[in-house]
């Protein structure tokens, strides 16, 4: 599947999703784990495919926003910084 600037192939156990070539999130749905990166790009198009992800695994549990130029991700109760182009597990 490719809309625009996004992309997504399916590799046998898992979705790999790209925005503008980059790997930004890796789904498995067999264990419904969701593993995101902004790949050093805090955009709000990166956000917004990233928020897009969250909603259809976790629904209203989690997300991720932006304040004072940071970007945070918020897991059910729980608020942690998002690390820029690192590996997070939702």
């Amino acid at each position: 599947m490719s809309k625009a600037n996004t992309r997504v192939e399916f590799n046998q156990t898992h979705f790999n999703f790209y925005l503008h070539g980059h790997k930004i999130a890796v789904y498995y749905p067999n264990s419904m784990h969701l593993h995101l990166n902004n790949c050093g790009y805090e955009t709000n198009t990166t956000k917004s495919r990233l928020n897009a992800l969250i909603e259809f695994v976790c629904g209203g549990t989690c997300g991720i926003y932006q304040r004072d130029f940071n970007w945070f991700l918020r897991k059910d109760k729980e608020v942690a910084e998002f690390p820029c182009n690192q590996w997070v597990t939702v």
